[in-house]
Formats: structure tokens, C-alpha cells, sequence
């Protein structure tokens, strides 16, 4: 099996979290992140979650190592 390694944007600060938890604990996530109007759901293990200080709001860039990704329409 490939690994593919993935970046994504989230200012969602709980989010972060329980990627940061998932990241200190090595266990798999699945998120769902949103990509305009669309969603993309990933399944993998976290390799990094570094804030971005560059903006403000302040946002985090989450690393995966992702197993699976589908897009998916999210409800708002």
C-alpha cells in the first residue's frame, strides 16, 4: 500500500486539537476538511500540525499521511 502525504489549511481550533491529540497518541484520524463549497474526508496518520503566525486568523497546516480521500458535498 502507498502512502500519499497530504497538506491542509483549518482554522477550526478544535479541530487542530484532535489532530494534535491523534498526532501525540499515533492513532488514525478521520476529518473532514473543507475545500470551498466542497468537503474532502481523510483518513490517515497526522505527521505534523504547525500553526501558521504569518495571518489572523490564526490557522494551523495539518500533515497526513493519508490511507483515502474522497470529496464530499458538506451540509451546511
Amino acid at each position: 500500500m502507498e502512502l500519499k502525504v497530504a497538506q491542509f489549511e483549518t482554522t477550526d481550533y478544535a479541530q487542530m486539537r484532535r489532530c494534535r491529540m491523534a498526532h501525540l497518541f499515533r492513532q488514525p484520524v478521520n476529518e473532514q476538511f473543507k475545500d470551498g463549497e466542497a468537503g474532502i474526508a481523510v483518513s490517515g496518520l497526522i505527521r505534523a500540525v504547525r500553526p501558521d503566525l504569518t495571518c489572523r486568523p490564526l490557522r494551523w497546516i495539518i500533515t497526513i499521511d493519508r490511507q483515502q480521500a474522497d470529496v464530499l458535498e458538506l451540509a451546511e
